[in-house]
């Protein structure tokens, strides 16, 4: 039976869900949804992971770790945990990234996942409930969506800080029952509701597992097929990957993402050719990551450093390669708009909004941008974490642009403030580019 606090939840739900049926466009793309759930691929992965936990449960009453009294939680984590795990594994295939099965039980016996139990042993009265969860779901929404406006920090630290009063308010609640009925607990059935999604959690791992091995395949076969090769090739394509990759989901669903290594596979004319395609593809992104971890170790090694190489580069490059491609990608769009438009715009970094964490800089990426009064010059510049400012700009329309890096931002526009050199791209003031 539902307790108070889940059956608000469920009120509230439904009263989400009846409002958005009575918009007409959220009806019109129901039936999308209801279609693609219908999906035979979807069907078939829902029907696997019932049966599954239904085996799962099997062991669990051998074992003695599941009775009746257990059915609630059971439902609810496979109507919401399990199709969570089984909707990421179909969308990530990182089944075979290093210790999988372990992040997997952390992630389950996080302090989190115990201090949410703790505070669910005891419930208020369902007005009270209503009201909480109300509460709890507007600042949330709140904190979200001053997450993603700069301007509004201080609200959103406002409504953090307000979520976690009431997250402690929730926990002393709990705590005075406890002390209160304590020795009307049973102690094993508590442990046994604990441990519920727990292992529950641990035994879907294996079939988890095998279903980003197969959507990872599946997405190389299309990838393959797309690329209009016969039928044999297409088998011999997937052969070659599995007899060299194995079970390594993850390797086989960013190998087949590039075109260029799909072509080249499906045109191999034998299998041995094919292995040697994929061998190749494998030892070249092994490289990759090797030169990654070389790039790392030394970022680390020269943490602090006032070193130069040989070419008049810093040592500590911290933040570097962030601080060129974000610019960069600012640059483009200046561009873009100085072809389409006449000028350059003053409100780029607006209008780009968080384009920049997608090249790791945070939500505040701490660029400075300035264009001129008649907007046909500009430049913008960020200081990295090492202190030290690169900076990219245009004098002129484009394809014009200037770089520049120093220990301090430039003091004006290019072409006008001397310490962008000379020109475009003069080696003495943008050597770290």
């Amino acid at each position: 039976m539902l307790n108070n606090r889940e059956l608000a939840a469920l009120i509230l739900v439904s009263v989400f869900v009846l409002w958005a049926f009575s918009q007409k466009s959220v009806r019109e793309g129901w039936v999308g949804v209801v279609r693609a759930f219908l999906d035979p691929q979807i069907l078939v992965s829902l029907a696997a992971m019932l049966a599954w936990v239904g085996l799962e449960l099997w062991v669990g009453v051998r074992l003695s770790l599941w009775n009746p009294a257990l059915a609630k939680g059971t439902i609810l984590w496979t109507l919401g945990s399990a199709g969570f795990l089984l909707f990421n594994a179909q969308i990530d295939s990182d089944g075979d990234e290093p210790h999988f099965l372990r992040r997997t039980i952390l992630a389950t016996v996080r302090l989190v996942v115990f201090v949410e139990f703790f505070v669910n042993l005891y419930v208020m009265s369902l007005l009270r409930e209503l009201v909480l969860q109300s509460a709890v779901v507007v600042l949330s929404l709140m904190v979200a969506a001053a997450g993603q406006k700069p301007e509004y920090k201080s609200a959103k630290v406002l409504c953090e800080w307000v979520l976690t009063l009431i997250g402690i308010a929730l926990l002393a609640f709990s705590s005075r029952q406890i002390q209160l009925h304590w020795e009307q607990l049973d102690a094993r059935e508590l442990m046994l509701d604990f441990a519920l999604p727990v292992w529950l959690t641990v035994g879907l791992v294996p079939l988890l597992y095998l279903f980003s091995i197969y959507i990872a395949y599946d997405a190389a076969f299309r990838a393959i097929s797309w690329e209009k090769a016969g039928r044999g090739s297409r088998w011999r394509s997937l052969l070659a990957l599995l007899s060299v990759l194995h079970f390594r989901a993850g390797t086989v669903r960013m190998l087949s993402s590039h075109w260029h290594f799909t072509r080249k596979l499906g045109e191999a004319q034998t299998f041995s050719a094919a292995r040697s395609v994929v061998a190749e593809a494998l030892d070249d992104l092994n490289r990759k990551e090797e030169a990654n971890l070389e790039e790392e170790e030394r970022l680390r090694r020269y943490i602090g450093s006032e070193e130069l190489d040989d070419e008049g580069r810093r040592l500590d490059r911290r933040e570097f390669a962030e601080t060129i491609h974000a610019p960069y990608w600012l640059a483009t769009c200046q561009m873009g708009w100085h072809r389409k438009g006449g000028r350059y715009r003053r409100d780029m970094l607006r209008i780009l909004g968080g384009d920049f964490m997608r090249y790791g800089l945070p939500t505040e990426s701490g660029i400075t941008l300035h264009v001129a009064q008649d907007c046909q010059s500009w430049y913008a510049w960020r200081r990295t974490i090492t202190g030290w400012c690169l900076a990219i700009g245009a004098a002129g329309p484009p394809p014009d642009q200037w770089r520049y890096d120093g220990p301090e931002p430039p003091r004006g526009f290019p072409g006008k403030d001397s310490s962008w050199g000379d020109g475009p791209f003069a080696d003495q003031v943008n050597r770290n580019w």
